[in-house]
Formats: structure tokens, sequence, C-alpha cells
């Protein structure tokens, strides 16, 4: 079976340019294997390839609903950056000073140990390490820019971060209007559909067993059912991120927030003089809270992502709720803010989908207790690099390898559940409401700090 020749019929630009896509064969015999997997994006597929690295023995199988990459995996803005989306300040606190630096620097590490997979298995993904610029563009921002840098250095933090002056910034790429930025070299970009189908396409070629068309509708210790069909498994691993809370049993520690993307034509060589010339595969970003993000693509187009899409009553996952046209909106329009010399630039395709947010905002590789059943994700849009730490921390940990690693640690916190609705969706939807409201009094020079405590605690970053 393949999807439509013309990629409409797939959820993201990036899965489109792919297309056709030929899906593999569904689950349709009972059996066993030593580890399933639940979920075909990066977070499942890295933990088979590090397993069978590990232990090339062991009989391992993904069962994915759709394809491999259909979800945030194939959907995402590209970012392979060492971002974590809890602040250090925070994450200290929990862990101490010293887990907090050895953690910096395993997160810088994987952005290169995503690079050098990437070449040695051949994928071609553009995979680009030209950075990430964040513009600072009022007042507030200039501070809060100012003293993250400062943070990160009095914290002995891994990687290289620094301020640039406005003229520095423009540089790099030029907006219409900034006080400076942060940039650094630690981040790369990747045509996202093509790394996670490469992926797929590699650890196949191990021996891993991948099943698309293959909901699972039963997980408990020791088993999956695809319909009719049971596959039993020693150990199970459940990596489906923002389509987590379809299974009851973790109903409540993964809300799927919703993120929307446009994507531009490419532009005409005088669009591109017009913002700079910027290198092909830089990130960039401004310090606002209510996230945007965009990267340079290897055939000059802007790829243009942002939250703020409403959070659906009871975590519901839809099709429907893929797109949005208020998001593509204010999308096109912050563009156009930040590039009005783009004005008139064609978006060629809008796309969105749920990423996972845990209560506290920190990803999980959980154990259910007294059981071999794992759940791992919540990267909150961090997820390109993180789903590859995340990956050998899972590996070693279903082995019963020894790990002294930061990551572990960090990884290992306890599950949080998310407030019974309509709680979560009341609160959920203040919170974001009030983030937009924070950004525009920031743009004012207003006074925001109580408003800001309330917005985060609604969200869960407090």
């Amino acid at each position: 079976m393949t999807d439509a020749k013309d990629g409409w019929s797939l959820p993201s630009f990036w899965l489109s340019e792919m297309a056709p896509l030929t899906r593999r064969p569904r689950l349709e015999k009972s059996g066993s294997v030593d580890v399933a997997i639940v979920g075909g994006g990066f977070s499942g597929l890295w933990t088979a390839f590090y397993l069978h690295e590990l232990d090339p023995s062991l009989r391992i199988a993904v069962l994915e609903k759709q394809v491999a990459g259909y979800g945030a995996s194939g959907r995402n803005g590209g970012w392979v950056c060492p971002f974590f989306p809890v602040g250090w300040g925070r994450v200290e606190s929990i862990f101490g000073a010293e887990t907090t630096r050895r953690f910096s620097e395993e997160l810088v590490g994987t952005v290169d140990e995503v690079g050098s997979r990437v070449a040695e298995l051949g994928i071609d993904c553009d995979y680009t390490k030209a950075g990430s610029i964040s513009f600072m563009r009022n007042q507030a921002q200039v501070g809060q820019a100012e003293d993250d840098v400062k943070a990160i250095e009095r914290r002995g933090l891994s990687g290289d971060w620094r301020l640039l002056g406005a003229r520095e910034a423009e540089a790099m790429l030029r907006v219409s209007y900034a006080d400076g930025a942060t940039f650094t070299p630690e981040c790369a970009t990747v045509h996202p559909a093509r790394l996670v189908r490469g992926l797929a396409k590699s650890v196949e070629s191990r021996g891993v067993e991948i099943y698309e068309d293959s909901p699972v509708s039963e997980v408990e210790d020791g088993f999956v059912r695809v319909g009719s069909v049971r596959l039993s498994a020693s150990k199970i691993v459940v990596a489906t991120e923002g389509y987590t809370a379809g299974f009851e049993r973790w109903r409540r520690q993964l809300l799927p927030l919703y993120s929307m993307m446009i994507v531009t034509e490419p532009l005409s060589d005088a669009q591109y003089e017009a913002i700079g010339s910027p290198n092909p595969g830089l990130c960039f970003a401004d310090h606002r809270h209510l996230v945007i993000y965009g990267q340079i693509t290897h055939d000059r187009r802007i790829a243009f992502g942002g939250r703020g899409a409403p959070y659906h009553l009871g975590s519901r996952v839809s099709r429907i709720h893929d797109t949005h046209g208020p998001s593509r909106d204010g999308l096109q329009r912050e563009l156009l803010k930040l590039f009005p010399a783009l004005r008139g630039i064609r978006i060629a395709r809008h796309w969105g989908g749920p990423l996972g947010v845990s209560r506290d905002w920190f990803p999980r590789v959980a154990q259910e207790p007294a059981t071999q059943l794992w759940r791992i994700g919540g990267y909150a849009g961090d997820g390109v690099a993180t789903t590859n730490l995340v990956g050998r921390v899972t590996a070693r940990r279903l082995l019963g390898l020894a790990d002294d690693s930061a990551s572990a640690a960090v990884f290992g916190r306890p599950p949080r559940d998310w407030e019974p609705e309509p709680f979560r969706w009341l609160g959920v939807n203040l919170g974001l409401n009030l983030t937009r409201v924070v950004d525009r009094l920031e743009d004012r020079g207003a006074p925001v700090s109580a408003l800001d405590r309330l917005r985060r605690t609604l969200i869960g970053q407090a």
C-alpha cells in the first residue's frame, strides 16, 4: 500500500516531500519477541537502535499505528538542539549543581551523537550544524536573555552560549527589529521526516521488525494486542508521545499540546538577500514566552512554527486538529513581522500535531511498578535531540546495565498526573492565553512578574 503520490494525504510538508510512502505490512500473526516498542517515531526507533547495538541477539518489534514518523517525529521544526523544556535553575534545585552540569554536557554531546549516527548510517536528511539565534525584541527579553547567559556561565554548563549586539545579530539574519540576540553554535537542523524514515530503514536492516498500520489497542505487562492479534514480549516500551493519552492507564501523564507550522515557497535571490543571505540550516527564534521557532531550509524555504493552539477537552487528539486556521494566520503575521521584506511570499503548506507535555515538563523513562512495562517521552517540543538521549538511557535500563549518567537521574523522576477534567482544560487554556497577555505587556514595557508566575503555575512550568 502507498500513500497518495502528491503527498497531501500525509500530515506535514516534510512527509509530503517523501511521497509516495510504501507502507510496511501490519502485524497479522500472534507471536513473541524480547522487546515490543509501541510507536514508530524517534523515541521508539532510537531505543530499538541502541538495544540492537548493545545486544544484537534481541528480537525487537516496533508497532506503529500509521507509518513510521507519522507523529511529532515527522512534523516538527527539525531543530537538533541541546535545549531542555525545564529551566536550569529548577533542574539544579532538584538534582544539584554537579548533576545539572553533567546533564548539560550530555545534551550538548547528543547533538553531535545524532550527527555522527546520521553519517554512519548514510541517512540523507540535510543534517547541518549552523547554530541557533534567538532575538531580543523588547527590554524584558533583553533582561531575561542576559540573565540566562550569565546563569549558564555561573553554573559552568556545557556549550558555547553568546550574547550578540544588534549588528552581530543582523549579520546572521536580518529581522525587522532586535536589540541583539543570543547565539549558540551547538544546534543543528535536519529534514525531520527524512531522518525518522531513514532511521526506520536502518534499524529494519539490522533485523528489527517494524509493523505499520498496526494500532495497539491493549498494553499489559507481557503482551500487546493489535486487534485480535496478541504479541507477547518480555519487555514493552510505550513511546507514543502526544498520542499517549489514548491509553487509559497513562491518560493524565502526558498532555497532548498542539504546535503548528507553516512553510514558504523557496525564496527568490532578492528575498534571500533581503533577509541577510543566512546560512542554510540556521535555527531562529526570539525570547518571547509563547514559543516561535524557524529554520532556513537547504532549498531556501522558511519553515516556521509556534505554540498557542488550544488544548482539547479530555486530551482529545484528532486529525481535524492537525490544522488550525487562527494559528496559521497568526504564524503568517508573525513571520511577516519578522521579515517584512517577504510580504507577498506564498505559504506552501500549513500543518500541526500534538506534542507530549508532562505535568512538570520533565521527560521520563518510567517503569510501571513490579512490571517490565515502560513509558518514555514528554519532550514538550524539544525532542529531536532528546529522543536520542532517552533512547540510550532506555536501552541500558531495559538490559539492566549500570548507568551513572546524569540523564538517567533526570529522566528517572516519578511520573506526575495532570489534574482531572475539566480542570486541566481550564487551567491549560487559561495559561496559554495568559502567556499571550504577558508577551503583549512586555512589548509595552509593563510589569508582569505576578501574572507570569500565575501562568507558569497553570501550565506546569513553576
